[in-house]
């Protein structure tokens, strides 16, 4: 499965999970209310229900009873125009935080929300701050290399509670018979094109990634690249044109040397497939899925980018500047990220709880082996729980996944890898329905 379709499904099957949550029972806070039957009210904006949140506000208000724990719902799957329903929440959310309004915690998940314009208009408190000011927060206790990637403007405030791991799979047995040595720790796209075209002459697959059309391709790489190419820090944010233009053509070099196709191939018959690692269970069974000897492999870096893994945040939270509850939504958010409710079963992603990590990692190499969807019986051994620990902790660049901006990105593209328009022409268009939606 490709990787934006499987991130679009990761969403999707979120949202749907959330169905079945029902909504928040009890009266509603009203606008601007602090206080309601002698408690104070946290109301919580989700787009969707989700379970997690309904069982962490019923465990949380069970032992805060001072505290009511309100989840506002947007939309409802089984009767909405889901694609409408994420406009208006977007339109919505952004209206309310800007105009000093809206909830005390907003999740900010949903694709189009503009964060750093949030960010930019002070909207959001900079959870930084809190986590100073709070001698009950240990950062020891976290995965701080991932709280630290996601931080803007020199602050954070859109907190992960998840995370994935952005990642390669591939064919062990058909790379180590090929005697092609490189080193994935440090590899950049460039030097996988380099060693996509060794391998291709070993005899083992034809193409190191198929069945990817070369706008997803850019897409891929783009998303990485994003902070190099799209500037936010200041207003109006700002487009680099040549540097967009370098990797519409370095996708397209990766293509004419036939190291990426966009045509039919069965599942196994090339070397790589992108991958987002879901969980520590599926460093192991993703590949399984794919290939007969599978394994994961580093994601190759971006030009310029530091090196480390790349991540997707997961579950992000923000606090509203203007909540006069900051310090109960404060700490019902630490109460999101303990071991008691990272824990709940149902959960996708790596935690952010170092704690939660570390037993889950023991738990695996004490079982020993692992059974993948397909019947195999996979062994768990060691170093294959060492590599995993590694990427975790060297996980330091957050991807940018926007599906507007993905969406101009493939809709213009297309016209100069058919050969419609050139590299300049495409990467001005793009350039300019990108800055106008950022600007907007």
């Amino acid at each position: 499965m490709k990787k934006r379709g499987l991130l679009s499904l990761i969403v999707l099957i979120t949202m749907t999970l959330g169905a079945c949550a029902g909504g928040q029972g009890g009266e509603a806070k009203q606008e601007g209310q602090q206080e309601q039957n002698g408690k104070k009210i946290v109301v919580l904006s989700v787009f969707q229900a989700d379970p997690i949140y309904f069982q962490a506000a019923k465990e949380y208000k069970a032992q805060h009873p001072d505290v009511d724990i309100q989840i506002k719902e947007y939309s409802q799957v089984e009767t909405s125009d889901l694609e409408s329903d994420l406009e208006k929440y977007v339109k919505t959310i952004t209206t309310e935080l800007l105009s000093g309004k809206g909830a005390d915690l907003i999740t900010l998940d949903v694709s189009g929300l503009p964060v750093e314009k949030y960010v930019d208009k002070q909207a959001l408190v900079n959870l930084s701050e809190l986590m100073k000011q709070d001698p009950t927060f240990d950062s020891n206790s976290y995965e701080m290399n991932i709280l630290d990637g996601a931080k803007m403007r020199g602050g954070l405030y859109s907190l992960p509670l998840r995370f994935f791991l952005d990642s390669l799979m591939g064919d062990k047995n058909a790379i180590e018979q090929s005697g092609v040595e490189f080193d994935d720790s440090t590899w950049t796209w460039g030097e996988f094109t380099a060693v996509g075209k060794r391998l291709a002459t070993s005899g083992g697959h034809t193409y190191s990634i198929g069945n990817m059309a070369p706008e997803q391709m850019l897409n891929v790489l783009f998303v990485d690249n994003y902070t190099r190419i799209v500037h936010e820090e200041k207003r109006p944010a700002s487009f680099d044109v040549n540097a967009f233009v370098g990797l519409m053509e370095q996708v397209k070099t990766m293509y004419a040397d036939k190291v990426v196709t966009n045509a039919v191939v069965n599942a196994g018959d090339y070397f790589f497939a992108p991958a987002l690692i879901l969980s520590a269970e599926d460093y192991f069974v993703g590949p399984a899925m794919f290939y007969e000897q599978g394994k994961i492999y580093r994601k190759p870096l971006a030009a310029g980018q530091q090196v480390g893994g790349t991540f997707v945040m997961n579950k992000n939270l923000g606090i509203n500047r203007n909540s006069n509850v900051q310090a109960e939504a404060w700490d019902f958010m630490k109460f999101l990220l303990s071991e008691e409710i990272q824990t709940m079963p149902g959960l996708q992603g790596f935690s952010v709880n170092k704690k939660v990590n570390e037993k889950t990692f023991k738990d695996l190499e004490a079982k020993g082996t692992i059974e993948s969807p397909m019947g195999s019986v996979i062994p768990i051994q060691k170093e294959d729980i060492d590599m995993i620990k590694q990427m975790l902790a060297h996980a330091i660049t957050p991807q940018k996944n926007d599906s507007k901006i993905q969406a101009i990105i493939e809709e213009e593209a297309e016209a100069y890898y058919s050969g419609q328009k050139s590299a300049q022409a495409v990467a001005d268009l793009v350039a300019n329905r990108i800055t106008t939606y950022l600007n907007e």
